[in-house]
């Protein structure tokens, strides 16, 4: 069946008209919608550090996904909820704003993840899961340039504590060196789109990264 139109707008409505009944993915219909976002959303995620970097799956536009989500944040200059429907809702309401805005967003978020392509390793064990991207976007974000040295090895450390600690718990719950806010971490990692869950584990991260650059050494102990 072919379709002839004066723009690409009605195809692409129909598209997604027709596909809302099948099981695509919320990135896949995104892809669709009209407005200028999705091309910047495609554009991010041809970026080498979903490319190169990234070791999750994305046969199913997982990394446009993501780099919608950063896209969302530099867009509200800020931590946002990143659920299918506000993303939905973002590229609705970008579509009706001054392009210039959203360009802009968009080169601020390449800018970023040129850092992280230097500072992640090629199919980076710390990039299993594409949820952890926005949460790494925004740690690397907050800081200079000059601490992008210390960021890899410091999330190595974290996590290896992260699953130090889960171990610590489940073989021994009344454990003192149980460390609480590891846990609570946890907690808030059950619920990563949500905005108090950002917020929580970015604070907690930032929190370790700062202990981590006065007493490497001593931080490097922690269990």
């Amino acid at each position: 069946m072919a379709v002839v139109a004066s723009s690409e707008e009605p195809i692409d409505e129909l598209f997604v008209r027709l596909n809302r009944s099948k099981p695509l993915t919320g990135a896949e219909i995104r892809n669709a919608m009209r407005g200028p976002a999705p091309g910047i959303i495609r554009r991010i995620s041809r970026h080498n550090f979903f490319q190169v970097c990234a070791r999750f799956q994305i046969s199913r536009a997982q990394d446009q996904n993501a780099a919608a989500k950063l896209l969302l944040f530099e867009y509200e200059n800020g931590l946002a909820e990143t659920k299918k429907t506000r993303l939905d809702q973002f590229v609705h309401t970008a579509s009706r704003q001054p392009k210039e805005k959203l360009e802009l967003a968009g080169r601020k978020t390449v800018d970023i993840l040129d850092r992280m392509e230097e500072i992640f390793l090629p199919r980076d064990m710390l990039l299993n899961s594409a949820g952890q991207v926005p949460l790494f976007y925004w740690l690397v974000r907050s800081h200079p340039e000059t601490d992008d040295q210390f960021i890899r090895e410091f999330l190595v450390t974290f996590e290896r504590q992260r699953r130090e600690n889960r171990s610590l718990v489940e073989s021994n719950p009344l454990d003192k060196k149980i460390d609480r806010r590891l846990i609570e971490y946890d907690q808030y990692n059950r619920n990563t789109n949500d905005l108090a869950s950002h917020k929580g584990r970015i604070g907690i991260l930032e929190e370790r990264l700062k202990s981590f650059r006065l007493e490497p050494r001593l931080f490097k102990q922690r269990a």
